[in-house]
């Protein structure tokens, strides 16, 4: 089994300034620089904020996975996703941390337009243990891409769209960014990103967001700037 110490060790320290769980969701979290009001798709097991909004603890249950099979057949859409407007176009990144247990367990920033069209940047787990930086992106059908493997349980993920492209980035320490995949999603009513956490063979898995950035507005993608 994966040893989690680091993990385990930053769980503990946050501050929970509000916790909540499955049957009690009426309302969302709110998260300092995010654009409100945040919603639900599909329900985590608990979840917790803390660092005054800076933190986000979510924990998926067991089963919990959102695929499309590419060659049909399988279409899952269990994950709890806590998801926010942003403007037509903005960069949005947080840290990701996983305690996984099982293969695929996974802490994710996502995009949704639809049901058929959606995309979600992963630090997930493997089949033999490992975390990888990981990208699904789906118009119908799910392309699924395993990019590196990753040190420790935890890395920088950041999407930024300026038009109608799309960037994928992923960071060691936040600061120097590397590119992970471009692409192109559209949806009429346009797209909300967020948050997600997944165990699509295990019992479940809790994932952890910090140090995460909201920027509205037009940049080079090439640039972060």
């Amino acid at each position: 089994m994966r040893q989690n110490f680091p993990f385990i060790a930053l769980l503990s320290t946050l501050a929970i300034s509000g916790v909540g769980s499955a049957c009690a969701q009426e309302a969302a979290p709110k998260l300092a620089g995010l654009p409100e009001p945040l919603k639900w798709q599909n329900s985590a097991v608990e979840w917790k904020v803390g660092d005054d909004g800076r933190a986000l603890t979510l924990k998926a249950g067991q089963k919990t996975d959102w695929f499309s099979w590419p060659g049909g057949g399988y279409d899952p859409d269990k994950s709890p996703r806590l998801l926010f407007k942003p403007a037509d176009d903005f960069s949005f990144s947080a840290k990701v941390a996983v305690n996984a247990q099982s293969k695929y367990d996974a802490g994710c920033i996502v995009l949704y337009g639809t049901s058929a069209a959606w995309a979600k940047f992963c630090l997930e787990a493997q089949d033999d243990g490992q975390l990888s930086v990981i990208s699904v992106v789906t118009r119908v059908l799910s392309d699924d891409v395993t990019s590196f493997s990753v040190k420790g349980d935890s890395v920088y993920l950041k999407l930024a769209k300026s038009g109608g492209v799309i960037f994928f980035y992923s960071s060691v320490d936040g600061k120097k960014w590397t590119i992970v995949r471009k692409l192109n999603l559209e949806a009429r009513g346009g797209l909300w990103a967020g948050f997600s956490a997944q165990s699509p063979e295990g019992q479940g898995a809790t994932a952890i967001f910090t140090d995460f950035h909201y920027g509205a507005g037009q940049i080079d993608v090439w640039k972060l700037q």
